[in-house]
């Protein structure tokens, strides 16, 4: 039951948008995503897994309170309706200790905005009928390294604390796509698949294992001291994860989690975006505060063919948004992911 716990709470990795800015720059945390911080594997084991997620936000506000079109047309020239962002990500885990793990993980990217914008010299107020475009972008995301170390195990408690690194391996140089071979404007910066600057996120947790069942909590900061090379820095961000983990069948568990982030705005900016394109072009337009609820449920392979693989599946949704200027909210948000041991 042990082993299955490590490996249920060990690959889950949230990384943070949620997928929004939150839950995507993430390594340990996440974003957007399961719990990994403070859960290892055993001197000599490696743990491999892919993990599926995606997220999908609609509807504009500005702190709590929605905003219509009419609006955001009196500042900006586009208006979101939608966003879908999927991430694929790769996971590699290896045990130096009973103590000690290291982590490196990878992932790719997509990303689709739906908005209208009015037609040249015509308003709301006269009636016209917004037209509608589409933006994309895709590709790798910024590669994380993260160690664990677990410094306390007594009885069923363990404390563990961690300390990763966030190279800037993603673009932030990404253009809309117009057709095949030709390419438009600069996306916005929640559509760049990196951050351009080397960020680190330290973290503590706790965890409480019993036969059935465990309980935990983590701590989790994402620092950016650094401006990137066009002149920005991505907002600094702390979240805070509770969990408890059922043994609800054998080689089966579900996990109820709650996760609570907090995230600035974005400072400097890309004088290749011009802010008053859509709000997410405007660098005052991030960050926030974020309550978000999960359930999961995993199921782990003890023999066969299959042995010492576990599959899983999270969802999740927005128990509290609030928003620094005009953003996209939340929706829901959903991952599957496998995972191998050995």
């Amino acid at each position: 039951m042990k082993r299955l716990l490590v490996l249920f709470l060990g690959m889950l990795c949230y990384t943070a948008n949620s997928f929004s800015q939150t839950e995507t720059m993430h390594c340990c945390n996440m974003n957007s995503s399961n719990v990994l911080n403070g859960h290892q594997t055993q001197a000599g084991m490696w743990m491999f897994s892919y993990s599926y997620m995606n997220s999908f936000m609609q509807n504009n506000y500005t702190g709590t309170t929605k905003v219509s079109d009419q609006t955001i047309f009196e500042k900006y020239l586009m208006s979101p309706v939608n966003m879908h962002m999927d991430m694929h990500m790769l996971t590699g885990m290896y045990g130096l200790s009973d103590k000690l793990s290291v982590m490196v993980m990878v992932d790719y990217n997509s990303m689709s905005m739906e908005m209208k914008m009015l037609p040249s010299g015509m308003n709301m107020g006269m009636g016209s009928s917004p037209m509608t475009m589409k933006s994309t972008s895709h590709g790798f995301g910024d590669t994380k390294i993260c160690g664990i170390y677990q410094f306390y195990s007594f009885n069923g408690h363990s404390i563990s604390a961690d300390l990763g690194l966030s190279l800037p391996t993603g673009s932030i140089n990404k253009t809309e796509k117009v057709d095949i071979s030709h390419y438009g404007d600069k996306v916005p910066y929640m559509m760049q698949t990196g951050s351009g600057t080397f960020d680190w996120f330290p973290a503590i947790s706790y965890n409480y294992l019993r036969t059935k069942y465990s309980i935990g909590a983590e701590a989790t900061a994402l620092i950016r001291p650094y401006f990137n090379r066009l002149g920005y820095k991505l907002g600094n961000e702390f979240s805070v994860n509770t969990w408890t983990t059922y043994e609800w069948l054998k080689n089966t568990t579900v996990t109820l989690r709650l996760n609570y982030t907090v995230a600035g705005r974005i400072q400097g900016s890309d004088p290749d975006i011009s802010a008053v394109t859509e709000p997410a072009a405007d660098p005052q337009n991030y960050g926030g505060s974020f309550l978000k609820g999960y359930l999961g449920l995993a199921y782990y392979f003890t023999d066969g063919s299959l042995k010492n693989t576990k599959i899983s599946a999270e969802f999740g949704l927005p128990v509290y948004q609030y928003f620094n200027g005009v953003q996209t909210a939340n929706k829901f948000n959903s991952m599957i992911s496998w995972a191998l041991m050995f």
